[in-house]
């Protein structure tokens, strides 16, 4: 399964809690059972917003709750808006923090060095 970033649960401590993995191409968090992320408060929406992973494999937020909205970074936002990597969502009172994946770091090629080579005499 392809991995597109994961959603981490900041605990009210600051600490880091649950892990959610990003595997499909969107991400839904609210009080609706269907829901990805599931939250049992009352002032949060059925559907409060949503995470999607556009063309680009790029994340897009999409605040849905037009009651109580969700802020990015402390801020409110009208528009879908790109996350960017420890971007932080708060939804109410909860934050929770999007982080892409790690990239695969490329192995570095071995350059070949003199003594590597053999000498051939004709």
């Amino acid at each position: 399964m392809p991995r597109y970033g994961k959603i981490v649960v900041i605990k009210r401590n600051g600490t880091d809690g649950i892990v959610f993995p990003l595997t499909s191409t969107s991400c839904l968090f609210g009080r609706r059972t269907g829901c990805d992320i599931r939250m049992r408060l009352p002032w949060v929406s059925n559907e409060h917003c949503k995470i999607d992973i556009n063309e680009n494999k790029e994340a897009v937020l999409t605040n849905l709750s037009t009651v109580n909205p969700t802020r990015l970074n402390g801020a409110c936002f009208e528009q879908p808006i790109p996350l960017k990597h420890g971007d932080v969502l708060t939804i109410i009172d909860r934050c929770f923090r999007f982080e892409y994946p790690l990239q695969a770091t490329p192995k570095k090629r071995r350059s070949r060095s003199p003594k590597d080579e053999t000498l051939q005499v004709i």
